[in-house]
């Protein structure tokens, strides 16, 4: 069968059972999203909480280890129990989607048991085994399966982008991806045969390998057609709210239409999200079958009787209807603008748009005519443990000098011309910066940057210099080193200090101000819980507008940017008396069709 006919066929089949197929897998994603997830994410924090752990980042994984043996048990119980629950997912949904294929010859509580016998006779290598192949064939796999559970096997925004800067790391990057996409479709088949026919991995792995051989083009373009239709369907369904929003705006009924078109839209996401696992998972059935005009079968008997059709059916509708409603109290609040916060802008690196060089002080003076509330720029302590503004740890790519800035004196790096889009300036010492600040009346946030020759008599040294300054005038900080962020509040409480998190895990527990977070896995549970602990959220690098709309919807106190003209526009964009429609938009941008959350 052809992928236009499989994709018509699937659909159809689809449109025919959909009760059947959105009670599986919207009841499935509901308990998990809100069961199974705020579960794991209350034993992680409680247990963390016991041993005395107060974050979990790569910086302390192995003073985790080491010192905390209980909490790294723990975690690792965890985690296994997160792969058993991922692996159950997916059996439970492939296995209900073929009892639907088959008939319904099954009841609910016979797919449960064929779920459980076939993780009864799981070894823990499949279950391993499992887990790597979703995260190796990331993004992937996220197409045709998804689930919460994994959705912070992400890799960070910013290590892609410094991947992508370097051509050779690009191009290691885009083989990476390609190989990966490659195996992931070869290996389609693995999961079914472990799952259905009880396979060991290595006898699974092998015979997909050999019943895709010459079929990977087939199988990829049926995928991507799925893709392109689910792609179509979703940007025509919210382009015709929108546009209805558009009108109704002009109306007395804006607010009311408003409230109405942002319920369809949680109700439509959500078909939508089980219209395409259903497609999917029809797609790998149809290939561990061998067989790609599946969808086109007709089933001989379908068992369920009208009544319970109809009470599938209408359980569904309720099912939708309750869960989307909840949110009708919050919707009202966000279309009344009241959930969307105007952030703090700051201004990465003090640069705009590469006005200048990173880091020096004329790209301060003219950053800091464009009002941002503070510029975030860099310190590390040099040779003579003074402290130079500087972000990089090697001095070769701004200055092409092939020495790290602890290698040299303060008089030495002073001395030293930096280049960057098109400018030249001199590298500053901190207090030739500070001062620069004070006197343009610019707010800093300040990255102390920590290296194998900065010590802990480092960060007193810099509160005995510039503690008093600083608070004088409402300078910030900010560090990746816990020690540093520990050490500051503790020799002036008074300070603000804000601790980097490269990683959303679990909410720490530390003495910080507020914490700086990557965007990749920044959530609103993560800045709610934020926000009771009485803790700002500042999220780095928002460089375009759909991430502005995010963070403000999530509601960040802060975003550090590049772009920091066109993000203080988007900002006040979106408070000063949005239109409803554009205000859906943002939702829009908000809501995802694979993260599931």
């Amino acid at each position: 069968m052809g992928a236009w006919r499989f994709w018509w066929q699937g659909s159809r089949r689809f449109y025919q059972h959909w009760g059947s197929y959105v009670a599986l897998i919207f009841g499935t994603n509901l308990g998990i999203s809100y069961l199974a997830i705020p579960f794991f994410n209350w034993a992680l924090e409680m247990l963390l909480k016991s041993q005395g752990v107060a974050y979990v980042s790569y910086t302390n994984a192995g003073t985790i280890l080491i010192q905390h043996p209980v909490a790294a048990i723990g975690m690792l119980a965890i985690l296994l129990a997160i792969i058993i629950l991922v692996y159950w997912q997916f059996a439970f949904l492939l296995l209900g989607i073929m009892n639907i294929f088959r008939g319904r010859q099954q009841t609910v509580r016979g797919v449960l048991r064929d779920t459980v016998s076939s993780l009864h006779d799981t070894s823990i290598g499949n279950f391993l085994f499992f887990i790597l192949y979703f995260l190796v064939i990331l993004p992937f796999g996220s197409f045709m399966f998804t689930t919460p559970l994994l959705n912070k096997a992400r890799i960070p925004a910013f290590i892609v982008s410094y991947l992508l800067d370097n051509p050779w790391m690009a191009l290691g990057l885009g083989v990476f991806y390609a190989v990966a996409g490659y195996v992931g479709i070869r290996l389609m088949n693995m999961l079914p045969l472990m799952i259905i026919d009880h396979l060991p991995w290595r006898t699974a792995v092998s015979t997909s390998w050999r019943q895709t051989r010459g079929r990977f083009w087939r199988y990829l373009w049926h995928m991507l057609v799925i893709l392109f239709m689910v792609t179509i369907m979703v940007t025509v369904l919210y382009a015709a709210i929108y546009a209805a929003q558009l009108g109704f705006d002009k109306t007395n009924f804006g607010m009311a239409a408003a409230t109405v078109n942002l319920f369809l839209m949680e109700i439509v996401t959500e078909v939508i999200i089980c219209y395409t696992t259903a497609l999917f998972m029809m797609l790998i059935i149809a290939c561990y079958r061998q067989d790609l005009s599946l969808p086109h079968e007709r089933t001989l008997r379908f068992n369920e009787p009208p009544r319970l059709r109809r009470l599938t059916r209408s359980s569904v509708i309720i099912g939708l209807v309750l869960a989307s409603g909840l949110l009708v109290g919050f919707n009202l609040i966000y279309l009344n603008v009241l959930a969307i916060t105007k952030p703090i802008m700051i201004s990465h690196r003090g640069v705009d748009n590469g006005n200048g060089v990173q880091n020096t002080i004329p790209a301060l003076i003219k950053t800091s005519k464009e009002h941002p509330d503070y510029v975030e720029m860099d310190i590390q302590v040099t040779k003579d443990h003074q402290f130079v503004v500087m972000h990089d740890t090697n001095l070769k790519a701004l200055a092409g000098v092939n020495k790290k800035p602890y290698q040299l004196t303060l008089k030495q790096l002073e001395k030293i011309t930096v280049r960057e889009n098109g400018h030249s300036a001199k590298i500053p010492s901190f207090s030739t910066y500070l001062n620069a600040a004070i006197k343009h009346h610019q707010k800093l946030l300040v990255e102390i940057k920590t290296n194998s020759y900065y010590t802990r008599a480092d960060t007193k040294r810099f509160i005995k210099l510039y503690g008093a300054k600083m608070l004088a005038n409402h300078e910030q900080m900010h560090t990746l080193s816990y020690k540093v962020m520990s050490d500051l509040k503790r020799l002036d409480n008074k300070q603000y200090v804000s601790y980097i998190l490269p990683y959303n895990l679990t909410f720490p527990h530390t003495d910080a101000n507020g914490y700086t977070m990557e965007v990749t896995t920044l959530n609103d549970q993560f800045v709610d819980k934020a926000d009771r602990y009485n803790k700002k959220v500042y999220a780095w690098d928002i460089d375009d507008t759909d991430q502005m709309d995010q963070m403000m919807f999530m509601g960040v106190d802060g975003i550090i940017t590049d772009n920091l003209k066109e993000m203080q526009t988007e900002a006040k964009n979106n408070t000063d008396h949005p239109s409803y429609a554009k205000l859906l938009l943002t939702f829009m941008n908000e809501l995802s069709l694979t993260s599931n959350e």
